[in-house]
């Protein structure tokens, strides 16, 4: 079971973010094996089941450092589909911070997806969890992605950690890091992302 019930709706209607259900390990399986999601997540085994999936899971919600949610997105019939993953995880109540990380479904590059769910995931960390610090990882050699940190999401670089992270083929990447302040947030960055998604 998962250690929450929050759901949270995206201004824009296109979004929700839910808590985890076994319904849905076989899509988390397919994406975390999907070539573009391993692209530049060469930490993740090349080869996943359902069934580790919801292992992992049940794992993961006994932890209560870690905030899962699964995306779903509305399709044209107004119906919800499974459209990736994201949270919040090493979440620290004394220092008021946490890492976030943001996975779509390849099929959902280039449609403002990962904008409207960063949004949405900021929102509820910053303004209803009253949160200080966000931050995120990526791996140094993740062009595309490190450009939507620092281009969209306007997170600040904080550095780089050499030779951090150990792949599956048993070498390792430099990992960016990034963050976002509240007060960032609240003075810069929600107004961004809000022109950004045309709110």
């Amino acid at each position: 079971m998962p250690n929450h019930n929050v759901v949270l709706t995206s201004v824009t209607g296109r979004i929700k973010l839910i808590p985890p259900h076994p319904s849905e390990d076989e899509a988390v399986a397919q994406l975390r094996t999907h070539p573009e999601f391993l692209r530049y997540l060469p930490i993740f085994p090349q080869s996943v089941s359902a069934e580790e999936m919801g292992q992992r899971r049940e794992a993961r919600s006994q932890n209560p450092s870690i905030r899962d949610f699964h995306i779903h997105v509305a399709d044209y019939k107004g119906q919800w589909e499974f459209g990736g993953i994201t949270g919040y995880f090493n979440l620290e109540t004394v220092n008021k911070s946490c890492e976030i990380g943001v996975a779509v479904c390849p099929a959902l590059y280039g449609t403002s997806i990962a904008t409207d769910v960063l949004y949405t995931l900021l929102v509820h960390v910053f303004e209803e969890q009253r949160l200080h610090r966000a931050t995120f990882q990526t791996a140094a050699a993740n062009v595309a992605m490190r450009g939507w940190l620092d281009k969209v999401a306007d997170a600040k670089l904080e550095g780089e950690k050499r030779e951090c992270w150990r792949t599956d083929k048993e070498t390792y990447c430099d990992v960016a890091c990034y963050s976002i302040l509240e007060w960032e947030w609240r003075d810069k960055v929600k107004g961004k992302l809000e022109h950004r998604l045309q709110i």
